[in-house]
């Protein structure tokens, strides 16, 4: 009887080890403000049976793992929903959440940090799920560092189906992002000023729904109408209100008819967002003011005509009860400090050449009710940012930060590691300096897919949590793990450096001048030469350097493949992103397949090996539709690919290469001429 009884305590003792043992660490993401572990016994996700809330209280959306369980006792452990006062932090998004033997206690002060602990439980669960492991017991305690945590829709060049969006919405949640700001452009269907919604447009009644449906997951959907410059996709129609009758760019600010207008679009897009408390208003990146003779007999100066608007359309926004956001780099560049808030000097030469006398002689044109959203998509926080920052609160003047999950610097996908560790930086400043909120944009200029910026979205959902969170290596682990139930260990997201890498040699592969940039076009560029068979060998030594890095590239582009399929194998979950990344990776290797066929033509040794060489270079080409194909298939499973019958082209300041074709053309900026100009050459030999 004693042996039995010490065997007994011998497995009990065993089974406490294993239920405390975890062979991979917490991967909550956003990472947690604390967590402790504590003794005792965890639970296993199965074992939780049910959930028991508050008489009183209306249970939020719950994630798949928590919402199929049935809200009555029963059998089992139960997830305890409690709204207290009582030990839990005092943010209205923060929680306290408790995991013992007796289950789950999720506790906060509303319903929103109720909301976020059972995003963080869900996590858990996954986890305990993916890999056969216990929740083990423990404590968190949890809020965020930042009370505003957007992020930037732009649809300015394409329209996803609306399907995706209530997926995005369902995802940021997951990721305790709490706000949108949607810039719309041409794609709400305006009521009061119809010709300026694309025929494909959303409608304000489906617009209403995606924003309710956000509201109940603690997401505030607030609108972006561009105006004073960004202006295109409505001076495309109105010429008459053009500051320049040349560019569709910016607005005339002295023509009351310009007010009208905008004013008519505010009223459409405020209807169709309800729930926000925002109006952003653009502003930013004007050219040209001043200079029509509308607003030359005003005798007003720019900046004074650029202020004017920008009052004008903050009392508007004020009086319809919505806190007006405008761009600050219009203002920032009158007052002369523009080029020293970005500049990488040191502290002391940038304290030394700072002038903010401008700034200063024309606060009294800044409106106070205004957030000014400081905004940087660069790396290290410069000295002229943080004293820019200071001005701004010496002024009482109330700032927001925007860093980038995506720019149009990087065509088809971020670069960087999704641009996380800018993010993490600017967040941290952000937090240290108590602003308004945190946007973390994704332009459309280079019209990515969103699979490829999600990574960027996640790490500002990590960041603007808690900025002092794990290392973007760190992060990156998580993100697989999280996505894809991924173990740490498989390190199966490898690929994806290597496809930042490998994004950059397809940049301008096939160009010998020219810079390949589908948000800022070139008007000219150079394509690379073809080899010339009277002097076999000259090509590859003109190109030797390329040829030498396409080499490398193609076993890049192998290793890539390789690490996809694996991804694709083991994914739990999101597949999908998987796929665009793949097709990304195949777009990304036609420059070095054909820069290598070349190569096989111009060293060829014979007629045999050039005829061979010549089948290789005409199968490059002609295995492109094939890819394209693939691609825009893939593509199309969340986006409409081409404009609707009948869009209205802008002629678009900034040259944006989205704007200037009904379809997908003006992606393949370098391939298209470059597989015209090699067929042609192959025929004439």
């Amino acid at each position: 009887m004693k042996k039995l009884l010490l065997l007994l305590s011998v497995l009990l003792f065993a089974e406490e080890l294993c239920a405390q043992k975890t062979d991979h660490k917490l991967q909550i993401i956003p990472q947690p403000q604390s967590v402790t572990l504590t003794s005792g016994r965890g639970v296993n996700y199965l074992d939780l049976t049910h959930i028991l809330s508050d008489d009183d209280m209306t249970i939020p959306p719950l994630g798949a793992m928590l919402d199929i369980l049935p809200r009555a006792p029963r059998t089992g452990k139960a997830v305890r929903l409690c709204l207290t006062d009582q030990n839990v932090p005092s943010s209205d998004e923060g929680y306290s959440l408790e995991v013992n033997n007796q289950g789950v206690r999720i506790s906060a002060r509303t319903m929103a940090g109720i909301f976020y602990g059972c995003q963080t439980l869900e996590q858990l669960m996954e986890d305990s799920r993916d890999f056969n492991t216990p929740i083990p017991a423990m404590q968190i305690t949890d809020y965020p560092a930042i009370s505003y945590r957007a992020v930037h829709f732009d649809v300015k060049h394409h329209l996803d189906r609306a399907e995706y969006y209530y997926r995005e919405i369902d995802k940021l949640a997951r990721y305790k992002i709490n706000a949108i700001i949607w810039e719309i452009e041409d794609k709400l269907r305006y009521t009061r000023r119809p010709e300026i919604g694309a025929p494909n447009a959303i409608s304000k009644q489906e617009m209403q729904a995606i924003c309710r449906y956000a509201k109940e997951r603690n997401i505030e959907i607030s609108p972006l109408v561009q105006g004073l410059g960004h202006a295109s996709f409505i001076l495309k129609h109105h010429w008459e209100l053009r500051e320049n009758p040349n560019s569709d760019w910016e607005f005339c600010p002295s023509d009351p008819r310009t007010y009208d207008l905008q004013f008519d679009l505010y009223r459409d897009a405020l209807e169709a967002m309800p729930y926000g408390k925002y109006l952003h208003v653009g502003g930013d990146e004007i050219t040209a003011i001043g200079i029509d003779q509308r607003c030359k007999e005003t005798g007003k100066t720019p900046f004074e005509l650029q202020m004017i608007w920008l009052k004008k359309v903050c009392d508007f926004a004020t009086s319809h009860g919505r806190i007006p956001i405008f761009w600050d780099d219009m203002p920032l560049k009158y007052g002369g400090v523009w080029g020293l808030i970005n500049s990488t000097e040191s502290e002391d030469k940038i304290a030394a050449k700072w002038n903010d006398e401008k700034l200063d002689a024309g606060i009294e044109l800044f409106p106070k009710e205004c957030v000014y959203m400081r905004w940087y998509y660069g790396g290290d926080i410069t000295p002229g940012q943080q004293r820019i920052l200071q001005w701004y609160h010496n002024k009482g003047l109330k700032v927001m930060g925007a860093t980038a999950a995506s720019y149009g610097n990087s065509p088809f996908m971020p670069r960087e590691n999704s641009l996380a560790s800018y993010i993490k930086d600017f967040s941290r400043l952000v937090a240290e300096n108590q602003l308004e909120g945190i946007l973390s944009t994704a332009w459309d200029d280079g019209s990515p897919h969103p699979e490829t910026v999600w990574r960027g979205y996640i790490a500002q959902g990590e960041y603007s949590w808690n900025p002092t969170a794990r290392s973007v290596e760190a992060f990156k682990t998580a993100h697989a793990q999280r996505e894809f139930g991924f173990h740490p260990k498989d390190n199966r997201m490898a690929f994806l450096d290597e496809l930042e890498q490998e994004a950059y040699f397809f940049d301008n592969a096939l160009a010998d001048a020219g810079r390949r940039n589908p948000a800022w076009g070139t008007t000219s560029f150079t394509l690379m030469t073809l080899p010339d068979k009277n002097a076999p060998g000259k090509w590859s030594n003109t190109y030797q350097s390329k040829i030498e890095q396409a080499k490398a590239e193609e076993k890049r582009y192998e290793k890539i493949c390789q690490g996809i399929k694996e991804a694709k194998q083991h994914a739990l979950r999101n597949r999908y992103t998987l796929e665009i990344y793949e097709q990304t990776n195949h777009l990304f290797n036609f420059p070095t397949r054909l820069i290598l066929a070349l190569h096989g033509y111009d060293t060829a040794t014979n007629e045999t090996e050039r005829q061979a060489a010549l089948q290789q270079i005409n199968k490059v080409c002609d295995d492109f539709s094939t890819m394209r194909k693939q691609l825009e298939e893939t593509y199309s499973q969340t986006r409409f690919m081409q404009q609707p019958e009948g869009y209205i082209a802008d002629q678009n300041h900034h040259n944006h290469l989205a704007a200037k074709t009904n379809n997908s053309d003006w992606w393949y900026y370098y391939e298209i001429p470059m597989i015209k100009k090699t067929k042609t050459w192959v025929n004439s030999l």
